[in-house]
């Protein structure tokens, strides 16, 4: 298994072991100085992954490149000692996430039914003070619930007007895309509750505070994602499988197909490119390729070093297009005693530091452990990523305990990922555009530049900051490069 520090990846934790140990020796091959290929891949995330695969079973010659010391990129999972598993990054499947079911399928893997035994908690709209509970968040009525489902339907009825190929071209779309998604809330929602709870959720997305995202933006991610009530659903939603093992021992499958073509640990520094092709420089290896798809984070494609430069739109757009911010939390306990209260696990509170609650609980065959999942969103995670890891940990539990009652306290082990803090990612679950730049810059968010190919889940028209746009968008750029010859 490729050394990753525990502590840093995970906070912590010795009853958790990463990655499951299946990085293995295929990656393990000496590849240094200069290597030619058809096509070179930066990134090996499950953008990258899909990419080098689809073009390998075309017959291409690939070599890809990958910063970090493992595969998987914003997918990262802990087995636990003793039977189950704990995912740091993307853990869910749902209905019309065609690419990553299918990509499950071919590597063997399975799924089952996120645990869903109860009823969710949500901090009431109309008495802050105190917690409702709710067998339903799309058909339950309570005090305020009204507001929320106008309050969705005007985002729906705005989202099914973009076209998620081309927002920009919406008749109101510079209008929109000046507003922020905090200024429409107080421009269509009265309830200031109401305005929490809903940028809370609907932000939630992009993991972006509602004042650095505008509505044309989030419109084009709910839009591009189905509609809120596939982003937000069990069942038949976006939440509604988990994949047996975790997600990442899927990408490590697709890695081992690909074999000694992965190079861990080399970051891309610069890449020389003509319209007949490309040199890409790591540490200690450059790959010669006629293509080259580029897939990581738009702010880390950005910081690469190209010569000659790119069109302005392109350099610019990177600039525009920073990483959410979330914090997610995992409290394992001996038992997933919420469920004895009937409670499923789920829990929304626009006041708290955790925003967001899930049941992470696995099949009982493999552990019968509780698992809960929580989401430190943007603004709650900018104003607690200063206090000290215990501080912060007791302000979660408390508030747990609140939520689920008071064996909340006192979880077998804790552990936090802020993406923000890792190098090769920067933050989660996804990039987005800022204010003005998506009809400032319009499809140089994807459009090719030469030999260079844009994937990764924030380049994707179809489920954007989920595992299976990444997919897509992998599998966009090796259609391209596929039919280009």
């Amino acid at each position: 298994m490729a050394k990753v520090s525990r502590r840093l990846v995970l906070g912590g934790g010795s009853a958790l072991l990463v990655g499951a140990g299946l990085d293995g020796p295929a990656h393990a091959a000496p590849m240094r100085g200069r290597q030619t290929a058809d096509v070179c891949v930066i990134g090996a995330g499950y953008a990258g992954l899909a990419a080098a695969y689809r073009l390998k079973q075309a017959g291409a010659k690939v070599i890809v490149l990958e910063a970090r010391n493992r595969v998987g990129g914003r997918s990262l999972t802990a087995q636990m000692k003793g039977g189950g598993w704990v995912d740091y990054g993307g853990q869910w499947v749902g209905p019309t996430q065609d690419r990553f079911y299918a990509l499950i399928k071919e590597m063997g893997g399975e799924t089952y039914a996120s645990p869903d035994f109860g009823k969710a908690v949500q901090r009431d709209l109309i008495n802050p003070k105190e917690f409702i509970r709710l067998g339903s968040e799309v058909t339950d009525t309570y005090p305020g619930s009204d507001m929320m489902d106008a309050m969705f339907t005007a985002v729906d009825d705005l989202a099914k007007a973009i076209d998620p190929e081309k927002p920009w071209v919406h008749p109101d779309a510079a209008a929109l895309d000046r507003m922020t998604f905090a200024e429409w809330l107080r421009a269509n929602v009265s309830n200031e509750n109401v305005r929490g709870l809903a940028g809370n959720l609907v932000a939630s997305v992009a993991c972006a505070s509602p004042e650095e995202i505008s509505i044309l933006q989030m419109a084009y991610l709910v839009r591009a994602c189905n509609g809120l009530d596939k982003l937000f659903a069990s069942d038949g939603g976006a939440q509604q499988d988990r994949l047996i093992g975790g997600t990442q021992p899927i990408a490590q499958k697709v890695a081992q197909k690909l074999g000694s073509a992965i190079r861990l640990g080399a970051p891309v520094r610069k890449i020389k490119w003509s319209d007949k092709g490309a040199v890409v420089f790591s540490d200690e290896i450059s790959v010669a390729a006629r293509h080259v798809v580029v897939c990581v984070p738009p702010h880390l494609a950005g910081a690469i070093e190209y010569d000659p430069s790119p069109p302005s739109d392109r350099v610019q757009v990177t600039q525009r297009w920073p990483q959410g911010l979330v914090v997610k939390v995992q409290m394992v306990y001996a038992e997933p005693y919420w469920r004895e209260a009937g409670l499923n696990g789920a829990s929304l509170d626009y006041q708290a530091v955790v925003g967001e609650t899930a049941d992470s609980g696995v099949p009982e065959q493999y552990s019968k452990k509780g698992i809960m999942t929580g989401f430190i969103y943007s603004e709650q995670a900018r104003k607690t990523a200063s206090l000290a890891p215990a501080e912060r940990q007791k302000m979660v539990l408390a508030e747990m305990a609140e939520r689920f009652g008071p064996k909340a306290l006192n979880p077998l082990e804790y552990h936090e990922m802020n993406w923000s803090t890792q190098q090769w990612t920067r933050g989660c679950f996804t990039g987005f555009l800022t204010p003005g730049a998506t009809t400032m810059f319009r499809s140089a968010v994807r459009d090719p530049v030469g030999p260079l190919y844009w994937a990764g889940t924030e380049t994707s028209t179809v489920w954007p900051s989920f595992i299976d746009g990444a997919i897509r968008s992998g599998e966009l750029a090796a259609g391209q490069i596929k039919a280009k010859g």
